[in-house]
């Protein structure tokens, strides 16, 4: 039966997008091109999948007049979405929250630094969404919070392993990129939940796989406290082949579904997922999981990425207008300059230093994606500025990584910084 249903046949897109992930990066290594992250160079084969004619037929179904993602396309794409969030998650610095020792040298705190950073970040985000207010066609203020949530997000699933490549994770400046970006991604993914359930997005939500998500964290934090639970069941875990494994997706999948049957956005249970995972488990460093996620279902979802995009511009046909052309610069120039607070830190590092890091904190594109899929459902934001967010997004998610990884400015602080001492000195030119 499950034969007369399937055909092998239907395995060409999976297969289509498997080898361009394979070839991308052993192209970049042929040429020597560092430059470049990978992602770059996977969103932008995407966008040319999506423009030629048979390779869109070949991951697309029309329903009506809208042209989507058939269900193998989509499926993969969820799945990547939801294992980078969950990497995402995983990749929290918990150290940050700890209590500083009295006799620890006080430069600057990097919890401390990021969240009065966000916050601002988060006033200034309001004003800027105050100034596209004529594009909002529902609430005005509902409106004006969901556009302030893009402004303030960042891809956090992005920033932190881009931290980690770049040896920073151990520097102060990289604990503040990487706190920073994991509070933002997380409260953006929290307030967009909090919105779809105000403006009742879902069919049917139930509030009961809320409530047990809400109790299980609860109680989680408060067993942390008094069991070890990594010395109790890690070793028994890891006596088990490939248990670790299983138990890591399972949490995923299970979050995933409460979530989803919440009325909120499922990438909310992936990163809280890794969250609490890392958080029980410390020790687990998810190998396998990141080997299966990175290796594969990650660049498929940036290619898929990609590939919306491009459907996006096609259905915007005046999308080349003056008009659209110049809002879209005036979102990219207001996502950088709500990010001005970090400009704080320049008493501490190079301009280089500082401007490299507020580049690379304007990434986002998990919460515009999200934004579209409330719009489309409630008609909240103008079709044009969606598409624009989503756009822009694309642009911080290509330019920001080269900017980023083209900074010798760094150097100084992986070599000579140690803990949370800052010196003047550390960052000065060679």
């Amino acid at each position: 039966m499950f034969l007369t249903v399937f055909n092998v046949q239907q395995l060409w897109p999976l297969t289509l997008l498997v080898g361009i992930a394979v070839i991308i990066p052993i192209l970049l290594s042929i040429f020597k091109i560092k430059f470049i992250p990978s992602l770059v160079v996977e969103i932008l084969m995407g966008v040319i999948l999506s423009i030629i004619p048979i390779t869109r037929n070949m991951f697309t179904t029309i329903e009506g007049n809208i042209t989507t993602l058939s269900p193998l396309p989509e499926g993969l794409y969820v799945i990547g979405m939801s294992i980078l969030l969950f990497m995402s998650g995983f990749d929290t610095d918990f150290s940050v929250f700890k209590r500083r020792k009295k006799d620890e040298e006080k430069h600057l705190n990097p919890l401390l630094c990021s969240i009065i950073i966000y916050i601002l970040v988060v006033g200034l985000s309001i004003g800027a969404s105050y100034l596209l207010k004529d594009y909002i066609k529902g609430d005005l203020l509902i409106g004006i919070s969901i556009m302030a949530v893009f402004f303030s997000s960042t891809f956090a699933s992005l920033v932190i392993p881009l931290v980690h490549d770049y040896e920073l994770k151990d520097t102060t400046l990289g604990k503040i990129i990487a706190t920073y970006s994991t509070i933002s991604e997380l409260c953006s993914i929290i307030a967009l939940s909090v919105i779809m359930i105000t403006l009742g997005v879902s069919a049917n939500p139930s509030y009961i796989p809320l409530i047990i998500i809400i109790c299980v964290y609860i109680l989680i934090f408060i067993v942390k406290k008094f069991i070890k639970i990594e010395k109790v069941f890690g070793k028994k875990l890891e006596g088990i082949v490939h248990l670790s494994t299983r138990v890591t997706i399972f949490v995923l999948l299970i979050a995933i579904l409460l979530s989803d049957l919440g009325g909120v956005e499922y990438i909310l249970g992936a990163f809280l997922s890794g969250m609490i995972i890392r958080l029980l488990w410390p020790s687990h460093h998810s190998n396998k999981l990141e080997s299966i996620g990175y290796g594969l279902f990650v660049p498929l979802f940036y290619i898929l990425v990609g590939f919306k995009v491009g459907l996006l511009i096609e259905h915007t046909s005046s999308f080349f207008s003056i008009g659209t052309l110049l809002l879209l610069l005036t979102v990219i120039v207001l996502m950088l300059l709500v990010r001005i607070p970090f400009i704080y830190l320049l008493r501490y590092y190079k301009k280089g230093t500082v401007f490299s890091s507020l580049f690379v904190t304007t990434s986002t594109i998990i919460v515009a994606i999200a934004i579209e899929h409330i719009s489309n459902e409630t008609g909240l934001l103008n079709e044009k500025l969606v598409t624009v967010f989503i756009i822009a997004s694309v642009f911080s998610c290509l330019i920001a990584p080269i900017l980023f990884a083209n900074k010798e400015d760094f150097s100084e602080a992986r070599l000579k910084h140690k803990g949370y001492i800052v010196e003047q000195s550390d960052f000065e030119e060679i």
